[in-house]
């Protein structure tokens, strides 16, 4: 009977921790995609229309929301524990036997696999979404917002913008002799990249420039590219600053999930030191709190590492153990 009641208190909480941080999460991406659409409303014009902005800002905000993931999973299961605290029910599970450790783990089960739908979704659908986002949106733009990049090959400095792994366009040659004066300038509308070589087509005799084949994607083209495509370029960029950013994004998308259990560790931790003074309100000021702090770790540990080219899945997984020792430090002194 008591074990009965007891997996029912379990699945209770797993299920509302669920859809609380899915609520959260949603929450967090409209206010997002309203402030995107207010921004956008000074470029609105006769091509760019109302609707136009819309329906990207519609396509994109899905993807775009990845990155409120860890925050709203957090802010959602310490609401969950408040509410079940105020009825009165953490303290019946205490009673019960249930460690604080064993009630956090459980809270944080329906967020894991929340989690986990959500970067499969990203995946499969999000990311496609705003693919097409970006080209509704370079259709109605002009390409002068977009990142130049520039490099230098023997005599010539090569400026372009990417479209894709091979296509490139708005592509600028400056050529100098060997004493580094400007000899000529020439701008082309498009080319190729392919091992190592850029093409420029179009010409009677078409010119072929020598070009590193590690010249990466902005990161705004990275981000929007999925766990398959990022491994296919693994096998295109042999840099090792090149290859160390692409896999920063992939263990960034596959130890998330891993990341949010132990940011709300650390936060149950927290919460069962005060558990009688845990309000909805608190609750949320620590999530939002605990998120910006975790978020500025995490990016420094990965900066550092970028910059001294140390092992990048080390960098990822350090800010978790950090968050592991201290949520083990604070459940031991509870």
């Amino acid at each position: 009977m008591i074990s009965s009641i007891l997996n029912t208190y379990s699945k209770h909480l797993i299920i509302r921790s669920f859809f609380i941080s899915a609520l959260v999460w949603s929450v967090m991406i409209f206010l997002d995609f309203s402030v995107s659409i207010i921004m956008e409303l000074e470029n609105i014009n006769e091509s760019n229309n109302f609707y136009s902005v819309l329906i990207m800002g519609l396509f994109d905000q899905p993807h775009k929301g990845i990155q409120y993931i860890e925050s709203s999973m957090l802010i959602g299961t310490l609401i969950s524990l408040s509410i079940f605290n105020q009825h009165g029910n953490l303290i019946f599970l205490q009673s019960a036997g249930f460690s604080p450790l064993k009630i956090v783990f459980i809270s944080g089960i329906g967020p894991f696999f929340l989690s986990l739908l959500i970067l499969c979704l990203d995946e499969s659908l999000f990311i496609d979404l705003a693919q097409k986002s970006k080209k509704l949106d370079e259709s109605l733009k002009s390409q002068l917002s977009e990142t130049m990049q520039w490099e230098i090959s023997d005599n010539n400095l090569i400026g372009l913008r990417r479209i894709s792994d091979s296509e490139a366009r708005g592509i600028q040659i400056i050529k100098f002799n060997d004493q580094q004066k400007i000899i000529s300038s020439n701008i082309y509308e498009e080319g190729r990249i392919d091992d190592g070589k850029l093409f420029l087509e179009g010409f009677a005799n078409q010119k072929v420039f020598d070009f590193p084949v590690s010249f990466l994607f902005p990161d705004s083209t990275l981000e929007n590219l999925s766990l398959s495509s990022l491994n296919g370029l693994k096998e295109t960029y042999q840099s090792s600053s090149d290859l160390q950013k692409i896999n920063s994004l992939i263990f960034a998308k596959i130890l998330m999930p891993f990341s949010i259990m132990a940011i709300i560790f650390l936060a149950g931790s927290l919460m069962f030191a005060s558990v009688r003074s845990s309000g909805v309100g608190k609750m949320i000021i620590i999530g939002i709190s605990l998120g910006l702090i975790y978020d500025l770790l995490k990016d420094l540990s990965v900066a550092s590492f970028l910059t001294y080219q140390w092992s990048i899945l080390i960098a990822h997984l350090l800010p978790i153990f950090i968050l592991l020792v201290l949520g083990s430090y604070r459940f031991q002194r509870i």
